[in-house]
């Protein structure tokens, strides 16, 4: 009795987690007689047959006869799996694999549940069934007392034949109830794991896309901002020197990494070669302690100040405007050579080879261009790395090339103020 409680209950909690059907646990009460303990289990069990009952008619009307048939036989292909799922979805609301093999189980099974319920139905209607359960813990002489106090002596003997013919069916009965019921747990849980387990799986697969889609984007804002800082040094020359080495020049997401980051170093080589021919121009004009005065940056802005205001007035213009000579000592000095974006690794091919728009496109299709290039496969790890590899080749140089412009913008405006 108490076995087959516990495993209606461990039944019950199994049908509950993985179909959501609601049973209140049941407990087996030693006060209680034999007849009110069999009346307990057996209205469960019944609760458990109408839900199965219920299911098992909407599923023959959704199924063909004969996938209904293989289901029963336990003989379904993967397309009659598909199939059977896509129903047991419809009818119950859950689609898992662990909730499959319960509505599996319990129609093939109904069986094992009719006949254990017949069995305590024998149970309930014998003539000890008036008795307390709680008797059986009792001595031996309290357990005959007990009996005799609810059964004629007479029919004593008539009553112990009855009950030791009903546990030759009840116990291999119970047997075959709870190993059942304890293998299909064990089945469901496996189930249940492996999907829990491939759900982790997806879900450090969708990290590792994210992660993935993070390093590319971030690569493209840093090719973006070489163009950017590019342009303002344009505009700055294009103001304080009155010239510009060349037009605007702007990202190309049609174009792979490599040839923008190509062209943006050709305008960068443009300013740099500006930048020392103007420089040789300011070295001719003053003295060599004044130049120093305009590039060192331990001289105090208000001593700049009164350096480059009185090369302007004596050059009368030719170098640009008052802060012409300013800007083309900082650049020149700045080592605008290092900072150009790298784009000599061979190694770095794959990536730099990509349009530059494809670093902003969905996950799915960055970690296709990524992980499947001809022949090579790669792995989302392998490609994360890969783009970590080209940001860790273009970011510093990036920075630092942003830098240089914030020095001169800076240099610019602290000294307009003490001019």
């Amino acid at each position: 009795m108490e076995n087959n409680f516990r495993a209606t209950n461990q039944l019950t909690e199994t049908l509950k987690k993985h179909l959501g059907w609601s049973f209140s646990p049941i407990t087996l009460n030693e006060k209680a007689t034999v007849k009110e303990n069999c009346d307990v289990i057996i209205e469960c069990i019944h609760e458990i047959q109408a839900e199965v009952e219920k299911i098992d008619m909407q599923l023959k009307e959704k199924l063909e006869p004969t996938l209904y048939e293989k289901l029963r036989n336990e003989n379904l292909s993967v397309n009659d799996y598909q199939i059977f799922r896509k129903a047991v979805y419809d009818v119950c609301g859950v689609g898992g694999s662990a909730s499959i093999v319960a509505v599996n189980w319990l129609i093939k099974n109904g069986t094992i549940l009719t006949n254990i319920t017949s069995s305590f139905a024998k149970f309930a209607t014998g003539l000890a069934a008036g008795v307390a359960l709680g008797v059986v813990f009792m001595g031996i002489d309290m357990i005959v007392g007990a009996i005799l106090g609810s059964i004629e002596r007479n029919e004593l003997e008539k009553a112990l034949k009855e009950y030791d013919e009903a546990l030759k069916e009840f116990k291999p009965a119970s047997v075959k109830y709870q190993d059942s019921i304890t293998e299909v747990r064990k089945r469901i849980e496996m189930k249940a794991t492996r999907m829990l387990s491939l759900s982790s799986f997806a879900k450090k697969d969708e990290l590792k896309k994210e992660e993935l889609i993070r390093s590319t984007q971030t690569l493209h804002h840093y090719v973006h901002k070489y163009f950017n800082i590019t342009n303002r040094l344009l505009v700055i020359f294009n103001t304080h020197l009155e010239q510009s080495p060349s037009p605007a020049v702007s990202a190309d997401e049609s174009e792979s990494i490599e040839k923008n980051c190509t062209r943006v170093r050709d305008v960068m080589r443009l300013i740099l070669d500006a930048s020392e021919r103007e420089d040789k121009h300011v070295r001719k004009s003053i003295e060599p302690a004044l130049y120093d005065q305009i590039a060192l940056s331990g001289v105090s802005q208000k001593v700049k100040a009164a350096v480059i205001k009185d090369l302007h007035q004596e050059t009368l213009g030719l170098l640009g405007n008052v802060f012409g000579p300013l800007v083309t000592v900082r650049l020149a000095n700045s080592d605008l050579e290092s900072v150009m974006p790298p784009v000599e690794q061979c190694e770095l091919q794959s990536v730099l080879s990509l349009a530059l728009g494809e670093l902003v496109q969905s996950s799915a299709r960055i970690s296709e261009l990524l992980c499947k290039q001809g022949n090579q496969q790669r792995s989302l790890d392998e490609a994360i790395v890969l783009v970590e590899d080209v940001l860790s080749v273009l970011k510093p140089p990036c920075d630092s090339y942003n830098d240089i412009l914030s020095e001169v913008e800076a240099y610019v405006t602290i000294i307009s103020e003490n001019i």
